[in-house]
């Protein structure tokens, strides 16, 4: 009798510490996290429409320096076994701060470094967003079509890479880079 007792003791308390770690996993505490390992005001968008299926930071080893990487989809799914992500981390050379989630398809990117970006090949085309300057370049690679942009901000940069669908037109693409532009600025 007593060993059934302590099952059931235990049983709630292994519930609870599974729902803790879930619910540890926000966007505030990856914005957090990423704010105190940059040394910088960031800001990670959440959308509805477009759910975070991962946030990590990013070490170049050779540049000593980092940057985080937001990665978004259509759709959230479950999150990936420890096994996976610590591999992912091993692999990548990154700190996964948010996810990994199993997120179907990746609909685009974005990453901010403290560094700020040039268009080293002339490249890029120049649009003003939300009284930014933003440079962005078109490609298309077989069937799929990309939407790369980057802006330098107060704090850093912050850069974009966005597969264009019928998911997520071009237009759909700005309102990004706007929403992201309007919070880095609130920040």
């Amino acid at each position: 009798m007593k060993k059934h007792t302590f099952l059931l003791f235990l049983l709630p308390l292994l519930l609870l510490a599974a729902c803790s770690s879930e619910a540890a996993q926000s966007v505030e505490t990856a914005e957090e996290q990423a704010e105190k390992e940059l040394d910088a005001e960031i800001y990670i968008p959440d959308f509805e429409e477009y759910p975070i299926v991962s946030a990590e930071i990013i070490s170049v080893p050779m540049a000593s320096s980092k940057s985080l990487l937001v990665t978004y989809s259509r759709e959230k799914g479950s999150l990936k076994s420890g096994e996976i992500i610590s591999n992912h981390e091993e692999t990548v050379g990154s700190e996964v701060i948010y996810g990994i989630y199993e997120g179907d398809p990746i609909l685009f990117k974005i990453t901010f470094d403290k560094n700020e970006i040039i268009s080293g090949d002339n490249s890029h085309e120049l649009r003003t967003v939300n009284g930014e300057s933003v440079l962005y370049h078109e490609t298309t690679s077989g069937d799929n079509e990309y939407l790369t942009a980057f802006f330098n901000g107060e704090q850093g940069s912050y850069s974009f890479e966005f597969m264009l669908t019928d998911e997520l037109t071009e237009d759909e693409a700005y309102w990004v880079i706007s929403t992201v532009i309007q919070g880095q600025n609130s920040n």
